[in-house]
């Protein structure tokens, strides 16, 4: 598991679920687990927000991302109109202060992307905002590239 590290760039005295915030806050925070299990994740949820088989009722996929108020905020995920999705991009992002992940989905071109890093603070969410947003322009390009061939 990497190494967490504060806002300023200390690394923290001790590593793994110790380490966490209290398990009060869970799970706002206190979620662990692989990259490929946080993708199973995202990619059940991305398939669920289409109306395709995932683990849930399609129902409860439309439910988690209608903000049951005005803005956009969903049950956990956010929801933007971006040009890039299509229509709406679905995210949620979070940290414990010492780590900080973000992902970005867009249903209606089917992909998402996942960025983590183990360093918490505004300076790793920006970061962390700029690798997914260069990610998906990355993505954006070789979709109309692979049109173009």
């Amino acid at each position: 598991q990497p190494w967490p590290h504060l806002a300023f760039g200390k690394p923290t005295a001790t590593n793994g679920p110790e380490q966490d915030n209290l398990p009060s806050l869970g799970p706002a925070g206190r979620v662990h687990c692989t990259m490929q299990d946080w993708a199973k994740f995202v990619a059940d949820h991305l398939a669920g927000f289409q109306g395709k088989k995932a683990l849930l009722q399609a129902s409860s996929y439309q439910t988690l991302i209608t903000p049951p108020f005005p803005g956009s905020y969903a049950l956990g995920w956010g929801v933007h109109k971006r040009s890039w999705a299509g229509g709406n991009a679905i995210n949620h992002n979070g940290s414990n202060t010492m780590n900080y992940s973000c992902a970005w989905m867009s249903p209606k071109r089917d992909f998402a992307v996942l960025v983590c890093t183990n360093q918490g603070g505004d300076l790793a969410a920006r970061a962390c905002d700029d690798v997914a947003g260069n990610l998906i322009q990355l993505h954006l390009k070789r979709t109309a590239d692979q049109k173009d061939n």
